[in-house]
């Protein structure tokens, strides 16, 4: 899952020349370890909004029409837009709620910001602390009713409420000017509203914004689901959109037809997107079926055998027992994706519970990153990683194991820590999103955790609710599984969201419950830093402060990823962010 999950309000000001210039960053090809090359993604920007109209260029070998079906061993944990925060959610969602900009990505992996909604990325002024976006001609919802600038603007204020605290925060923070900004503003249940101070709608098509610091990378942060138009009138009772989504007040070229909760979820078509306003999507489709509750084990076999041929795997890895076999034989792997992502798995150690840091060291000292790795199918899952943000970042270079040991860590060292620190038998709970294939990684941390003098209580969590659980401030695990991407191309949204102290917080990211005014001090630092390239450098030293000094995690692998895909589908390619199929392009092959 991405993130993509929750980030906080520190400000991006790295991204300030890229955004206002409309210049590129990335382009490295980065090396090493087993699998495919991960290219640093070139990024730009279209500021004059010279490429943020549609239709989409069209696939030659699509036809219209036909049902996909996709299979996932789980329903969407969110479908109100202000929840939603995970990457497949988010990439699923994005056929149904459009924003005010949206990430273009081109065949050759380059990746341009564009005006979805809007006619551009934005307008800065008052040295980026004011940005004006205009809607586009002739935006309406599925119903047929026109899209207005007031409907962003309760958008981004009903995120405000704590019950939306699972979804993203950039804006809010930002406008609010601090971390707690719902102390500044509650949310518009209770009769309120955002002043003009902080987001104006001088007319229909226009939405003015208004931060007390300069935010040049609002741009990215416009892409983010707080700036799914919401209208006020039909948000009587909040919690019903977050069971059958936004219905009739969809934007994008689909809507949801209809949602057996945990079962099937069915996308049709919205008979009133206009593909000449929108840059990256497409309406090949009928339909879009969605059955949950399927395993990799029966997906992988399924499309192996190809007995539904205009079938796909959203979101989840071939079974791992296959990977190998399917990867060598030819006419399999043409039909399957084999990619390494931007998801970095890290077990997070609870920095509230786990409160010696030489327990903390000892836990990631003795850490059998490859045993678990080759749990879940080796090279095919991916390399070790010993950086929290992606090979493909900017600035990235590769880093030691802080703790002086091999990639599958060394126990008696850990036990003599845990002996010098008076720990000897101290108990461990971890924690994991529980599926069979997972649930082998238990067992090679169970070993070493032991042989290092730890007592270990394994906790394999459903996957319904697993991240509300883990994201409770007081839940009863100490080291828990987490996968990150970044929000957008850069590492700006992986360390502030995971280890910076404001983000600390009921359903937060900083799962490690991380509060070091050390490591606060060097993100704001950072981010001050205006040259992409020496930013992105400044990271790596930081990571490995996070954890040398202080042991708040264990990066365990650089996730690669195959999916499959059924005879009779075409466009298939996976979203360089959420990892799952971008469905932007799908279609079915005449």
């Amino acid at each position: 899952m991405k993130r993509k999950y929750l980030a906080q309000a520190a400000a991006l000001a790295a991204i300030a020349a890229l955004a206002a210039s409309g210049c590129s960053a990335g382009g490295t090809n980065v090396g090493g370890g087993n699998g495919p090359k991960t290219v640093v993604n070139k990024l730009t920007l279209d500021p004059d909004g010279k490429q943020s109209y549609g239709p989409a260029p069209e696939a030659p070998e699509a036809r219209k029409g036909g049902t996909l079906n996709l299979t996932w061993r789980t329903d969407f944990p969110d479908y109100d837009p202000a929840r939603v925060y995970t990457a497949p959610d988010d990439d699923a969602f994005r056929l149904i709620n459009r924003r005010l900009t949206v990430l273009k990505q081109n065949d050759d992996g380059t990746m341009v910001l564009v005006g979805d909604l809007a006619t551009n990325t934005g307008v800065p002024s008052d040295d980026g602390k004011t940005w004006t976006y205009t809607l586009k001609y002739g935006l309406k919802y599925a119903d047929g009713t026109p899209i207005k600038s007031q409907d962003i603007k309760y958008a981004v204020e009903r995120t405000f409420d704590t019950r939306f605290a699972t979804g993203p925060q950039w804006i809010q923070s930002w406008l609010a000017g601090k971390d707690d900004f719902h102390s500044v503003y509650p949310g518009p249940y209770g009769g309120q509203e955002l002043g003009p101070d902080k987001i104006e709608t001088p007319n229909d098509k226009t939405i003015i914004f208004h931060t007390p610091q300069p935010q040049s990378d609002f741009p990215f942060a416009a892409s983010m689901t707080q700036t799914v138009p919401v209208r006020r009138d039909r948000d009587a009772r909040p919690d019903d959109l977050n069971v059958n989504g936004l219905g009739d007040m969809a934007t994008g070229p689909y809507l949801i037809g209809a949602h057996d909760v945990d079962k099937t979820l069915t996308l049709v078509k919205n008979p009133n997107w206009d593909p000449k306003s929108d840059p990256v999507r497409h309406q090949y489709l009928d339909q879009i079926h969605f059955q949950f509750g399927v395993q990799p084990k029966q997906e992988t076999d399924q499309l192996r055998a190809d007995t539904d041929p205009t079938s796909a795997a959203f979101y989840d890895q071939i079974d791992t027992d296959q990977t190998q076999a399917i990867m060598q034989d030819p006419n399999l792997k043409k039909r399957t994706v084999d990619q390494e992502t931007t998801g970095v798995v890290a077990y997070n150690i609870n920095t509230s519970r786990v409160t010696d840091v030489n327990v903390r060291k000892a836990i990631a000292t003795a850490f059998p990153k490859q045993d678990i790795i080759t749990t879940q199918g080796g090279p095919f899952y991916g390399n070790v990683a010993n950086t929290f943000g992606p090979r493909s970042s900017v600035g990235y270079s590769p880093q030691p194991n802080p703790y002086g040991v091999g990639d599958n860590g060394d126990p008696q060292k850990a036990k003599q820590i845990l002996t010098d620190a008076g720990k000897l038998g101290y108990v461990v709970n971890i924690a994991w999103e529980s599926t069979p294939a997972a649930d082998r990684e238990g067992a090679p941390m169970k070993r070493a955790l032991e042989e290092a003098g730890f007592k270990v209580n394994l906790n394999p969590l459903p996957d319904k609710g697993y991240f509300d659980a883990i994201r409770h401030l007081g839940n009863p695990y100490d080291l828990i599984w987490y996968q990150w991407s970044p929000d957008w191309p850069t590492n700006r949204t992986v360390y502030s969201a995971l280890f910076y102290g404001g983000a600390v917080s009921e359903g937060g990211n900083n799962v490690a419950q991380l509060k070091e005014k050390q490591v606060d001090d060097e993100i704001n630092r950072i981010q001050g830093i205006q040259d992409i390239a020496e930013q992105g450098k400044q990271y790596m030293p930081l990571d490995q402060m996070i954890q040398k000094d202080y042991a708040a995690a264990i990066p365990l692998v650089y996730t690669r990823k195959q999916m499959m895909f059924g005879s009779k589908v075409g466009g298939v390619r996976m979203d360089v962010l959420s990892s799952s199929v971008d469905l932007f392009k799908v279609y079915l092959k005449k």
